[in-house]
């Protein structure tokens, strides 16, 4: 009975040990940077963008993308502060017949109102500081002259 008596104080003891490392060590290290929300506009050709998503994407790699939605021209994102590059994303949804003899609301085709050069081989950049930037994202649907 000792022994049994002995082993559980042994247990109960590391356990607590245990919880109090385990305490001490999540307060500990660096805090990482905090995010901050910003909201911005985006045009195309001269007018708000109807729909569409933006993706910023930190130049430090250890940090994670962020992205929103965009509706009548504006978006909010939480992201962390410093520089990103930015991607915009939208496309137009057009009806097309799947067969001969189906209707055309059966079937559609994306196309994309964005160049390459706004998402996959984006320009665009912006060093996020503060919750009051403002992003101004203007774009053109001109191809990109060589």
């Amino acid at each position: 009975m000792f022994s049994r008596l002995v082993l559980t104080r042994s247990l109960a003891a590391w356990a607590l040990v245990c919880a109090a490392v385990a305490i001490t060590l999540t307060g500990c290290g660096p805090a990482g940077p905090r995010k901050i929300k910003i909201s911005g506009t985006v045009t195309l050709d001269g007018s708000p963008l109807a729909e569409g998503n933006v993706v910023f994407i930190p130049l430090d790699p250890a940090l994670g993308a962020a992205g929103g939605a965009i509706a009548a021209g504006g978006f909010t994102v939480e992201t962390y502060p410093g520089p990103h590059r930015i991607e915009v994303y939208a496309d137009k949804k057009e009806s097309r017949p799947i067969g001969p003899d189906d209707p055309p609301e059966l079937g559609f085709t994306l196309t994309s109102l964005i160049t390459e050069r706004y998402n996959k081989k984006t320009t665009l950049t912006f060093d996020v500081q503060s919750p009051q930037d403002r992003p101004e994202l203007v774009l053109t649907s001109r191809k990109e002259s060589r």
